[in-house]
């Protein structure tokens, strides 16, 4: 199985770190956060990695070296754009896709055993940070937008099991209201069209790095986990 990791976000809002670095090699522990995800890549097994990359891309490319397959996103127009600059590496039925930018526990060895397409989520008792998925005996439903009311709901974990059609998908995928190709768009587009999405519940830490105070949650995570 072949993998494509999102690497080309601007952090905007983490402005005072990512002015000098991009935000997958913002440090947690003794590792940038994208070499914790490619790490658990290949503990998978998962050695045919492509790393999309966009903002300070050539700083990624010093710290990782020729460990990965790079593919650039010159204008950031989202995530669903972003995978599709790595179309050319898939030539496989599925592949495993996730964000660079977030830092988790799970091992993800049951998600990728999953019949595809699937989709990690996870719980949080405050979801208006994300969009809400509605989800029913393990299928995913619908992908609903943020709402302003903190209410307890599953969200989008940021990880994959794709199937190759996701790119016939995406480029059929309209603007969003922020003028960006986003994947949740192209998911529920597939659901209405009768896919069927497995959902698989992370159990363990998963934070989304958007802001300084989960850098600082996921580095005593790591910490106490030891995690090098």
């Amino acid at each position: 199985m072949k993998a494509v990791v999102l690497a080309a976000g601007l952090g905007k809002r983490l402005a005072t770190i990512t002015t000098q670095t991009p935000k997958v090699l913002v440090r947690v522990g003794e590792k940038a956060l994208v070499e914790h995800n490619l790490d658990k890549l290949r503990k998978l097994g998962i050695n045919q990695i492509a790393l999309v990359v966009g903002y300070k891309g050539e700083m990624v490319k010093e710290v990782l070296g020729n460990t990965v397959t790079y593919y650039k996103q010159k204008e950031q127009l989202g995530t669903a754009h972003a995978f599709l600059c790595a179309k050319d590496y898939i030539d496989e039925p599925f592949f495993l896709a996730l964000n660079g930018d977030m830092f988790f526990t799970d091992s993800l060895k049951d998600f990728i055993r999953i019949k595809p397409p699937a989709i990690a989520v996870y719980h949080v008792e405050d979801s208006s940070r994300y969009g809400r998925l509605k989800i029913k005996s393990g299928k995913l439903i619908s992908v609903r937008e943020k709402v302003a009311e903190k209410t307890p709901g599953f969200i989008n974990a940021g990880v994959y099991l794709f199937p190759q059609e996701i790119f016939e998908w995406i480029e059929r995928t309209p603007l969003s209201p922020r003028k960006e190709y986003e994947i949740t768009d192209t998911i529920q587009m597939m659901i209405k069209e009768g896919w069927y999405f497995t959902s698989y519940e992370l159990k363990g830490f998963w934070r989304d790095i958007a802001y300084v105070s989960d850098i600082e949650e996921a580095r005593r995570v790591v910490s106490r986990a030891q995690i090098k």
